[in-house]
């Protein structure tokens, strides 16, 4: 009875310092009164036993149908923020939403840290808070997940202050076998450069590295991570987060990158320019063609592959819908769902991205290359098989801007050799075959359907498979 008093003269006392607060200040990193103090307000964690009913599947989830190989197509987000960073949700209710649309596993990926240790915050003037929707976010919180779960205290001068849990104890509401399965990461966020790269399934806090030029700073994150990796012994992989953000990376800058395995061709944050823009930004389809036919044709460097994610920010009642979740995933083939085969089968390239639809075959022998996408009636359907042949002409020049300065943060501009698009058919599936002389062939799928979340207004929902060597299977891992 003292503690339900205890908590209603808290939340009481947090209303009434928010509807009178005029901050705007950011508190999401440790608050000063973290360290115990004879006057903490902490109390344990409850022994009540969890109520699951938030699941909308509980205890009726049926996994989705192995193929014929015992093979599975996971759906997944790769980046994702909480409040532990510049999100604006707890990472429980942004958990929760991805649970219950779906999906299979989440990589949390807040900026330059790892979702451990004491992490307390004030919500009444957390600014991100504040762009929830404020104090409705420790609403629905509260609401949704109990007092008896939710850790918090008062600081020295009577604000409310609330725990975010860490990553191990969101898992244990969550994770379920075969079902949902949350993978530890970190947004490494570089601020010189703008360079960010994400570690999936990462161990260790890496902190950011800056080199003197944008490869530079790119290579030293990239290896860091791989770094850790060997030294671990834990399967981890980076990705690059998107390249157009802020106008801070160029093809030049990730074709000689070796630890380069997988980049953002969609990103759902409406600040990334995923599709190029009239100052000399390219499209990231375009990025991706210069970047595989550089590193196969000239450089003798492994594939790059392209992921989609949402870059979530922005959730529930948020005042903001740039950075929405749902807009961009993955869906990952593996027999089992845990991070280790996640993790391999990004790295061999055996899944697809998408923003919306659903592919029901790829596959490839080596001497074709056939996709079907799942049709919806009175939506029509693009498949292009697009590559780069030996023999391209491997010029290029400068972009210059209109006021005649030659722009060495723009991609230079290629010949049309470089990622023709080698055929295309109107219909749900189509097949590809190979002539031999292809250094790569990818395949993407464009519908008529618009996309209700999009990018950006007018968007149509899209597919992305993965590049294809002449002589190699779709997934196949490849080591040059």
């Amino acid at each position: 009875m003292k503690r339900i008093i205890l908590l209603a003269v808290f939340f009481m006392a947090a209303s009434l310092a928010y509807s009178q607060s005029g901050h705007n200040h950011d508190h999401s990193h440790d608050h000063p009164h973290d360290h115990s103090h004879p006057h903490s307000h902490t109390h344990p964690h409850s022994h009540v036993p969890v109520d699951y009913s938030f699941r909308s599947d509980a205890g009726q989830y049926t996994p989705p149908v192995p193929d014929e190989d015992g093979y599975i197509w996971w759906k997944g987000n790769l980046h994702t923020h909480t409040l532990w960073s510049d999100g604006d949700q707890f990472p429980e209710v942004v958990t929760e939403w991805y649970y219950e649309h779906g999906y299979h596993f989440l990589a949390l990926s807040d900026h330059n840290t790892l979702l451990q240790g004491q992490r307390w915050i004030t919500p009444y003037d957390n600014h991100f808070i504040e762009r929830g929707g404020g104090m409705v976010v420790y609403e629905i919180y509260q609401e949704r997940f109990g007092d008896d779960w939710i850790d918090t205290r008062l600081d020295d001068d009577g604000n409310l202050e609330v725990r975010l849990k860490p990553l191990q104890e969101v898992r244990s509401l969550f994770e379920q076998s075969g079902r949902f399965l949350m993978i530890n990461s970190e947004e490494i966020t570089e601020g010189q450069h703008v360079v960010h790269v994400n570690a999936t399934n990462i161990l260790e806090y890496i902190a950011p590295q800056s080199g003197e030029t944008v490869e530079e700073t790119i290579r030293l994150n990239m290896d860091a991570v791989m770094d850790q990796r060997e030294r671990t012994g834990q399967e981890m992989l980076p990705h690059l987060n998107h390249p157009n953000f802020r106008h801070a990376v160029t093809a030049e800058d990730m074709m000689p990158v070796e630890n380069l395995r997988l980049f953002e061709i969609y990103n759902g944050h409406r600040g990334v320019v995923n599709f190029g823009a009239d100052d000399g930004i390219k499209h990231l389809d375009r990025v991706w063609d210069i970047i595989l036919t550089k590193r196969l044709g000239e450089l003798g460097l492994d594939p790059v592959y392209g992921i989609a994610v949402d870059d979530a920010h922005h959730y529930e009642e948020s005042t903001s819908d740039v950075a929405r979740p749902g807009r961009g995933w993955v869906k990952v083939r593996s027999k089992f769902l845990t991070p280790e085969h996640i993790v391999k089968s990004l790295e061999s390239g055996n899944f697809y991205s998408t923003n919306g639809l659903t592919m029901v075959k790829i596959d490839s022998d080596g001497q074709t290359y056939t996709v079907e996408v799942e049709p919806e009636y009175g939506v029509e359907y693009t498949i292009q098989f697009i590559g780069t042949r030996e023999g391209f002409d491997s010029s290029s020049e400068p972009y210059v801007d209109e006021d005649g300065e030659e722009r060495s943060d723009r991609t230079r501009l290629y010949s049309s050799d470089i990622g023709e698009v080698l055929q295309e058919t109107e219909g749900h599936k189509a097949t590809y075959e190979f002539r031999g002389d292809e250094l790569y062939v990818r395949a993407k799928v464009i519908s008529t359907k618009p996309k209700e979340n999009y990018f950006y207004e007018g968007e149509v929902k899209k597919a992305w498979m993965q590049p294809v060597i002449p002589g190699h299977s779709y997934g196949q891992m490849i080591k040059n």
